[in-house]
């Protein structure tokens, strides 16, 4: 292994550089998408296929959070 520790990222650093949560960032490696090694109970990532990853890579926002209707505590709840 001839490339340094500085050649290296971890999950959180990459999440970063993709706009992206933490846990996602360790899913996409957790998934293969991204090659990485663990060492340490940690995943590093080399930065040139970080690089190459980026360059593609299009984050897809997830489902928005909805607002109830109606509550537990509104009068639609009771039947008049």
């Amino acid at each position: 292994m001839s490339d340094s520790l500085d050649d290296y990222v971890t999950t959180p650093q990459a999440a970063l550089v993709l706009g992206i949560r933490p846990e996602s960032a360790g899913l996409l490696v957790r998934q293969g998408k991204i090659p990485a090694v663990k060492i340490a109970n940690r995943w590093l990532i080399l930065r040139s296929d970080l690089d190459t990853f980026a360059e593609n890579y299009i984050g897809k926002p997830g489902r928005p959070r909805q607002k109830r209707k109606y509550t537990k505590r509104s009068p639609r709840w009771f039947n008049e």
